[in-house]
C-alpha cells in the first residue's frame, strides 16, 4: 500500500499519479473546482477519463471509458482532500470510495484499504473521520435523491458539466 496523491499542473496540462505523468486534454476550473479530462494509457481497462474535483465536498467524481462494452459504474466517487496554491492542485486520496452503477445502486468501496491506510500511517485519525463523515453524508444525500448524483448536487447548488470543448492548439 501506498500513499495516493495526484498532482494537477494546469500550466504544464499534466496529471502526475503513481504510474507516471501524463498529459491532460481538458483542465476547466470552474465556481465548485476543477474538471479534468485525459486519455488512460496502457491501462488494461479503461481509455479514457473524467472527473470534477470539488475541494469544498472533498469529492473527486469520476467517469471511466472503457476500452469496449459500457462502463461498470455510473460515477466512480473518491473521497479525497485537495490542496490548489496557483496552477497546482493537489489531491490526496483518502481510501473511501463510492460507486453509483447505471442502475443507480449505491456501492460504499475499499473500507478495508482506508483501515489499512490509517494502521500503516498513509492518513491520520482525522483523514480518517473525515473520510468517513464525508462518505456518510455523500450517501445521505444519494439516498434523498433516488441515488441521482446530478439532482443530489442539484440539491445544493452545484451542477457538473461533463461536455467541455478541449482548447484549440492554433
Amino acid at each position: 500500500m501506498h500513499l495516493k496523491v495526484e498532482t494537477h499542473n494546469l500550466v504544464a496540462r499534466t496529471h502526475e499519479v503513481k504510474a507516471g505523468v501524463f498529459p491532460v486534454q481538458i483542465y476547466q476550473e470552474h465556481s465548485h473546482g476543477l474538471y479534468v479530462e485525459r486519455d488512460f494509457y496502457g491501462h488494461p481497462l479503461h481509455k479514457h477519463w473524467q472527473a470534477h474535483i470539488l475541494p469544498e465536498l472533498n469529492l473527486q467524481v469520476c467517469r471511466y471509458t472503457p476500452h469496449s462494452g459500457d462502463p461498470e459504474w455510473e460515477y466512480y466517487i473518491d473521497v479525497v482532500q485537495v490542496r490548489s496554491q496557483a496552477h497546482l492542485w493537489q489531491v490526496q486520496d483518502l481510501y473511501l470510495d463510492v460507486g453509483v452503477l447505471p442502475n443507480r445502486s449505491l456501492h460504499i468501496l475499499d473500507t478495508h484499504e482506508a483501515l489499512e491506510a490509517l494502521q500503516q500511517g498513509l492518513i491520520t485519525l482525522e483523514q480518517f473521520a473525515l473520510a468517513l463523515l464525508t462518505t456518510h453524508e455523500l450517501v445521505n444525500r444519494l439516498s434523498l435523491n433516488g441515488n441521482d448524483l446530478s439532482l443530489a448536487l442539484a440539491a445544493i447548488g452545484i451542477v457538473l458539466n461533463w461536455d467541455y470543448t478541449p482548447p484549440s492548439t492554433l
